[in-house]
């Protein structure tokens, strides 16, 4: 019998022929390899499938489930997680790279720590041909921050690029606990938010000053998919869905943060911040509308 490996690599994934083996690739260079990649394939109609069992056969440490029928991208992401044999999470998307030194430095970060659920570090942002965009640097959440102002990032819309953490490695537990309390959606787009929010209420979000992983944005990706899915609809129908969906988001975030065990002061603090951060905002915004209200009557 094979021992539990540290860290499960999770990658769900559907008709991801095109780039599906730089993924795998990227996992099976890694400089420590207790780990396993669980692939999920979610019924793809492509030759997704047929690569995954092509590496599968060669390395044990990879193991494949085909799905019968495709039950839908969060359904796929809570599935690798409940299947999870590591002590150790992160989800790796189809498209996406982790750099060779991705779980020697990450495990040490959640094993010193025991207060810590998730450790990421920088994010490399690449093109469809694997071209440097740019470098998101978490700066806002590094370890030498006191946690209850990182902790206050997680709680605000629009978030900044602690975004990103979710694509670090994390508890398993800690993931299938929350995982539990997300509502199933249709839509993913900024499911990042709700599921962070709760990550943040049971302990702590860090960055470390490192790129460990290259995150593909391109025309395909399932936010850019959602989204055109909306072009279809009338100007105003858009409109509501948008704010529909931005007030939901809020409201679950705000509801996260007051029904956390914190402590009563923790709690008061991270909303007081959160206030701030909505009264900038709104202060702007009402600034833009004056001067704008100013140019218009002035013609």
């Amino acid at each position: 019998m094979q021992p539990k490996p540290l860290v499960t690599v999770g990658m769900p994934v559907f008709n991801g022929e095109r780039h599906i083996r730089q993924a795998i690739e990227s996992v099976l260079m890694q400089t420590r390899g207790d780990f396993e990649l669980l692939i999920s394939d979610n019924a793809s109609t492509d030759g997704t499938t047929a690569i995954c069992r092509d590496y599968a056969t060669k390395d044990e440490r990879i193991r494949l489930v085909e799905q019968d029928k495709n039950r839908g991208a969060y359904w796929n992401f809570k599935f690798v997680a409940d299947q999870a044999n590591g002590q150790f999470l992160v989800w790796l998307a189809h498209d996406d790279m982790l750099e060779n030194r991705f779980i020697e430095q990450s495990v040490p970060r959640l094993i010193d720590r025991p207060q810590a659920v998730i450790v990421c570090g920088d994010i490399r942002v690449i093109d469809d041909f694997g071209e440097q965009i740019e470098i998101e640097e978490l700066i806002t959440i590094r370890d030498s921050i006191d946690w209850r102002r990182r902790c206050g990032e997680f709680y605000k819309y629009p978030i900044s690029n602690v975004l990103f953490s979710i694509y670090g490695m994390m508890r398993t537990e800690i993931c299938r606990g929350v995982l539990e309390k997300i509502t199933p959606r249709n839509r993913m787009a900024q499911i990042e938010l709700p599921i962070l929010a709760r990550f943040a209420a049971k302990g702590q979000i860090s960055s470390l000053p490192a790129v460990l992983r290259s995150y593909r944005r391109h025309d395909a990706s399932l936010y850019n998919t959602e989204t055109r899915s909306l072009s279809t609809e009338s100007p105003i129908k858009k409109l509501l869905i948008g704010h529909l969906h931005i007030a939901k988001l809020r409201a679950e975030q705000i509801s996260v943060l007051l029904c956390s065990s914190m402590s009563p002061g923790f709690k008061l603090g991270v909303l007081v911040d959160v206030c701030k951060f909505y009264s900038f905002r709104l202060s702007v915004k009402m600034s833009k509308g004056a001067r704008r209200a100013a140019l218009t009557s002035g013609n």
